[in-house]
């Protein structure tokens, strides 16, 4: 590999002019910029390029965030980047509420195309949260009177606004002293295998968590008649890339189909190839959503942009409510859309997710076994986590060690997705990410859990 294809960082972290850029922001700025003792990066980016970013002071890291996965191809990809300028200068934005564009159309025939069974029609929208929001009130207008609540999970992520921030949630961290949010949800048990929060071993629980559902929910809480139905990610991403077993999403549809309940499948962050196909669902034969919702990565990382797919009778419903806003439905972001999935079409991406997922698995599984402070690995295309443990046989997490491995992993040249709050980073490569370099920096990792074993006095499992 060339040395122009490598990561190089030359200076301490942060360098002098990302710490000057640091210093003015803590008078200047709020929210996400200042998050409290332990930033999750010691540097100021100045661009990215496809697989690469750059920071301030000239170094360069492997770039393992992709724009929170919103960037499936890379940062600035050069033909999505055309397709947008010459939708920019055709069109720019138009509200949906006062007029179509033919961009709707178009885009919105090519994702009857790839979208699976039996979804077949589109409903624009502008970012995540908003989208997955208003799948829900679709959701609830299709079930009709009477059944305002919607089941979700513990740990999923579904947005950051006071209606999707209590459809999970996802962190204890993240609701903290911002509660009450909107009711009308019933949060149940995700199947964290790895921290079951029945203390069973999966094959022998028998999807115990599943059984909540009727053992406690429909005799505690809700009739089934009044509920509207299921929101789920069939992958909790921001829950560190929890993977059901697979048979757990074909007995929740089964839950669905028993009580006339809407599957509404959530797939902002896991959709468009991230996991190794176009849709995570298209993993579990047998299952059937009437609503999918997704966003960051349809648009390339370039404009926000956001869609729900429905089934025919969700037609209907969708048309009685007001769904839109002045941005969604970008014709810009619809041309994007349309050429990244020509471009993955064309590219064969998913054959390159697939080998993602193969040196994944290989790399950070051996690390998981040889390694006293790595707790547990979760892989499935370019969907991953490494967690970190203080101890193999109680699990007790290891925050201060996942910290120290990103942190000289960022040293290193390597920039994963990474939250303070938890004892995992993310992986987030692109999806074409050559082989050889997302290698390399599992290489790199493998370097930063060395050196980190050694500080801590930690040794091999």
């Amino acid at each position: 590999m060339a040395e122009s294809a490598k990561p190089s960082v030359t200076t301490a972290l942060p360098g002098p002019e990302s710490a000057r850029l640091m210093k003015r922001g803590d008078t200047t700025m709020l929210g996400v910029s200042l998050i409290g003792e332990h930033p999750p990066n010691h540097f100021v980016s100045r661009y990215r390029d496809g697989w690469f970013l750059e920071d301030v002071d000239g170094n360069r890291y492997i770039d393992w965030i992709t724009g929170w996965a919103s960037s499936p191809l890379g940062g600035n990809h050069p033909e999505l980047v055309e397709a947008a300028h010459k939708a920019l200068q055709e069109y720019g934005t138009e509200c949906l509420s006062a007029l179509r564009t033919w961009h709707h159309y178009e885009f919105a025939e090519k994702m009857n195309q790839i979208a699976p069974a039996p979804l077949t029609k589109v409903v624009y929208d502008t970012t995540g949260s908003e989208v997955v929001e208003n799948a829900v009130r679709i959701m609830r207008e299709a079930a009709g009177p009477g059944r305002p609540f919607v089941i979700t999970f513990l740990g999923s992520f579904h947005g950051g606004n006071y209606g999707t921030g209590a459809m999970g949630p996802h962190n204890a961290h993240y609701n903290h002293f911002i509660e009450p949010f909107m009711s009308g949800w019933i949060n149940v048990p995700f199947p964290t295998c790895y921290r079951c929060p029945y203390h069973l071993q999966y094959p022998q629980c028998d999807i115990a968590c599943l059984d909540f559902i009727e053992e406690m929910i429909l005799q505690y809480k809700a009739t089934p008649e009044t509920i509207a139905g299921v929101n789920v990610e069939f992958i909790q991403g921001e829950n560190g890339i929890q993977i059901p077993p697979a048979e757990w999403p074909k007995k929740l549809a089964d839950l669905c189909r028993k009580y006339d309940w809407i599957l509404y499948n959530d797939e902002v962050q896991e959709g468009v190839g991230r996991t190794g196909k176009w849709f995570s669902i298209e993993h579990y034969p047998g299952v059937e959503a009437e609503l999918l919702s997704l966003g960051k990565g349809i648009s390339g990382g370039l404009i926000p942009f956001a869609c729900t797919l429905g089934a025919d009778r969700m037609s209907e419903p969708a048309g009685e409510l007001y769904t839109g806003g002045t941005f969604a439905g970008s014709p810009v972001g619809c041309m994007v859309a349309l050429k990244l999935i020509e471009i993955m079409e064309r590219d064969k991406v998913l054959d390159n997710v697939a080998e993602i997922e193969r040196i994944a698995k290989a790399k950070f599984g051996a690390m998981r076994d040889k390694y006293e402070i790595v707790g547990d690995v979760r892989v499935l295309g370019a969907y991953m986590a490494v967690e970190f443990v203080e101890d193999k046989d109680t699990k007790r997490p290891g925050h201060d060690l996942c910290r120290e491995v990103v942190y000289a992993l960022e040293r290193l040249g390597v920039v994963p997705i990474y939250e303070p709050a938890f004892n995992w980073f993310r992986p987030t490569p692109a999806l074409n990410q050559p082989p050889e370099l997302f290698a390399l920096g599992c290489d790199l990792v493998e370097e930063a859990v060395v050196e980190v074993s050694r500080k801590y006095g930690k040794g091999m499992a």
